[in-house]
């Protein structure tokens, strides 16, 4: 993930707190640098299913045959793919407990 990635995670983290603590916050979607959370988060799932296409297909030509692919390079891929997905698993995680947290607050 980019610096600007992270920079509008950040501040859209911080407009959430501050709405939390009953400051004034706009309803733009975006950040201060015109980055969408919600686009950042599909393109991160995007790269997580690439990933998973492409280790699928590398192992799929290798059992095949049909590839001079070698078995270190599917093994790499493969390992590749499933630690992608076991970071978004994370991060999803993290999103949902963030969600309840929210949910659970006190007005």
């Amino acid at each position: 993930m980019s610096t600007p990635n992270v920079d509008a995670m950040i501040t859209r983290m911080q407009a959430l707190a501050a709405a939390a603590s009953g400051k004034p916050v706009a309803t733009d979607t975006q950040g201060a640098n015109g980055v969408d959370f919600s686009a950042i988060l599909k393109n991160a799932i995007e790269n997580v299913n690439t990933a998973q296409n492409s280790a699928q297909a590398k192992a799929q030509s290798f059992s095949t045959g049909a590839s001079d692919t070698s078995l270190e390079d599917v093994i790499v891929s493969l390992q590749k793919a499933n630690l992608s997905l076991q970071g978004m698993i994370a991060v999803r995680n993290k999103l949902v407990d963030a969600y309840k947290e929210v949910t659970n607050l006190q007005v």
